[in-house]
């Protein structure tokens, strides 16, 4: 493995001591929600607020909208950048969000907007989810400082794209892999059993989320659904079972870093793989 690959990068900063920047990110992450709700073709599973992690920019890109010639609002964590993106990936206009508030944010991108398209600047429509304080909410400005943090979560959300994405390219009935903007979890869903009308009724979700679900700092987990009893979990080799408020396995950032840099791929590869194994073993024991 490279040395200078996602999976050696993580380790560059503790899970703790990348939090803050994970959560400011979270919150510039939502304007690029606000251009799906507000541009993007709504979506059923709300895939239209959410965003795919791309490679090649080093950033989050959210959903195409404006027809046969679509525009793509990006968000690149290490410099802390909006980037609004034409059909051929190329950058048509950068805001550095470092001294700008969230409101600015907004009213550039509608300007920006409106300039290409023309007419009035649009009033971007903001998700109304509930999100984990930060002063940024409340007027405050982005900041030009945790630049390396962020690099390291830059390397965290490419290492969750690869793995996870290898997954869903295994899995028939896997969704695209997508970072959510509610919780900043980057996931793949399996549609594990589906009833005749298409709706699914058994589910693995598998991702890697900043924080939240009763862990402090970031972790990757498998969760099957409907949540099984306590009692019809099997023993894990890797990582262990969470159960207050959601069931899932879940593997630590911690304990991640803690594996050699050049097993850490196939350490978490191997977790992901047994959880998945523990859940379908679950869901079909509940048939």
């Amino acid at each position: 493995m490279a040395v200078d690959s996602p999976w050696h990068r993580i380790s560059e900063r503790t899970p703790a001591e990348i939090a803050e920047a994970a959560l400011e990110l979270h919150w510039a992450a939502q304007v690029v929600a606000a251009a799906g709700q507000t541009f993007a073709e709504p979506a059923d599973d709300d895939s239209h607020r959410a965003m795919t992690w791309h490679a090649g920019l080093r950033a989050f890109v959210g959903a195409p909208f404006a027809g046969a010639y679509p525009l793509r609002i990006a968000l690149r964590p290490e410099d802390l950048a909006l980037l609004i993106l034409d059909r051929t990936d190329e950058s048509i206009a950068v805001l550095p969000l470092a001294g700008q508030t969230l409101d600015e944010a907004h009213e550039w991108l509608g300007l920006a907007v409106a300039t290409y398209f023309g007419g009035a600047p649009p009033v971007l429509e903001r998700p109304e989810y509930e999100m984990p304080s930060h002063p940024v909410e409340n007027g405050a400005r982005f900041t030009d400082r945790r630049t390396a943090e962020r690099s390291v979560l830059g390397a965290l959300y490419a290492a969750a794209a690869e793995v996870l994405g290898e997954i869903a390219g295994a899995e028939a009935a896997a969704s695209e892999v997508r970072c959510w903007p509610h919780h900043f979890d980057i996931a793949t869903l399996i549609a594990e059993r589906v009833n005749d009308r298409g709706d699914a009724e058994q589910t693995i979700g598998i991702g890697m989320a900043p924080s939240g679900g009763g862990c402090q700092f970031w972790y990757w987990y498998v969760s099957p659904w409907p949540y099984p009893e306590r009692t019809e979990l099997p023993a894990l080799g890797r990582g262990a079972w969470h159960t207050e408020g959601w069931t899932g396995a879940v593997l630590t950032g911690e304990d991640t870093v803690a594996v050699p840099a050049d097993s850490r791929a196939d350490e978490v590869r191997a977790f992901l793989n047994e959880a998945i194994s523990a859940s379908r073993e679950i869901l079909a024991g509940s048939r």
